[in-house]
């Protein structure tokens, strides 16, 4: 008489979900032990910067160049400068006569 579950694939299954488990309990070991390896950001426990924005149209015949210097003198850091109004076109191209200006400073 043959017992039920006792062939060579039964005693195949139970060798797979053996090292199965081995498996398992090995991840969850090395798991803990991982997370505790993980590199803390730089600024850990402390808050994020918060900003304040202000975008500005600068004109070229205005002086572009003074009126970044008073933002900047202000705190301001300039972010990114965009064309603001495109004039006539000439070689394959338009005239830009202003700019917006884009700045940031932390809050207070």
């Amino acid at each position: 008489m043959r017992v039920m579950g006792s062939g060579p694939a039964t005693i195949r299954a139970m060798k797979h979900n053996g090292i199965i488990g081995i498996v398992f309990v090995i991840g969850c070991a090395t798991g803990g032990v991982a997370a505790q390896l993980v590199v803390p950001p730089v600024r850990a426990g402390t808050s994020p910067t918060r900003w304040e924005y202000q975008c500005v149209t600068v004109g070229i015949e205005g002086g572009m160049t003074s009126g970044l210097s008073r933002l900047g003198a202000e705190g301001w850091e300039l972010v990114s400068v965009a064309p603001a109004h495109e004039g006539r076109e000439f070689g394959g191209g338009f005239e830009v006569d202003a700019y917006v200006a884009c700045t940031k400073r932390p809050l207070p």
